[in-house]
């Protein structure tokens, strides 16, 4: 089963010669928008852990949806069905998806852009600069700052030999730290030579063995 204005719902561009009202297509096309964003976002987390900042963001379009939603309530807009659960798919790199992420808020700030142009009713339009806000000022950050970090950590494993699609195991809350931050370090003195060509998570797991010994010991003298 489809939407009536699939084509509008689709292109995401309002319809002078439809039967419908502006704001029912603008109010329609945002929802619309909002549930494949929500349904990508979920996957990824569903695929990859609960991982910033896709765990955020998807939290953020469900709340998106829900305002949304009650707009649709308040003018007597029915709301579209939603077809992405069926349709969306992911990426098996992570890169590759926050890079998604990049382009899906992009998108998401010009479309509200544009139905800015064409809606004039009160609400509707704070709710799109709401939308538009969150997307530029929170969002597409995020995105970004994922990205640079995913290349830098995959530059890091490269040099090892080791594959982007092995960059990202995850090895534990402290060891994956610590492969992140010697993905971003610079020369390490007179160990640089070493850790150049360690396994980064042999690395990370001899830091975290060493943070348990010294906890072990601290806690140990104490018990002095």
């Amino acid at each position: 089963m489809t939407n009536y204005d699939e084509a509008i719902l689709r292109s995401g561009r309002i319809d002078p010669a439809a039967p419908f009202p502006v704001l029912h297509q603008a109010v329609r096309i945002a929802l619309h928008e909002q549930y494949a964003a929500q349904s990508f976002h979920g996957r990824v987390v569903e695929a990859f852990g609960p991982r910033p900042p896709f765990v955020g963001v998807v939290r953020a379009k469900e709340r998106h949806i829900a305002a949304l939603s009650a707009l649709c309530q308040r003018f007597g807009i029915p709301r579209p069905l939603n077809p992405f659960p069926q349709e969306t798919t992911v990426s098996p790199s992570w890169r590759a998806n926050c890079e998604r992420g990049v382009a899906g808020e992009i998108a998401n700030i010009r479309l509200c852009e544009y139905l800015l142009t064409q809606v004039g009713e009160p609400d509707a339009r704070r709710l799109l600069q709401g939308l538009q806000a969150a997307s530029l000022e929170h969002h597409l950050p995020a995105f970004h700052q994922a990205v640079a970090e995913a290349m830098a950590q995959e530059r890091y494993h490269a040099a090892r030999g080791i594959p982007p699609q092995e960059a990202y195991v995850r090895h534990g809350p402290l060891s994956d730290f610590m492969e992140r931050a010697l993905a971003h370090a610079g020369p390490l003195g007179m160990f640089s030579p070493l850790l150049r060509h360690s396994h980064p998570a042999m690395l990370a797991g001899m830091v975290a063995g060493g943070a348990g010994i010294y906890l072990l010991k601290n806690r140990s003298g104490r018990n002095r």
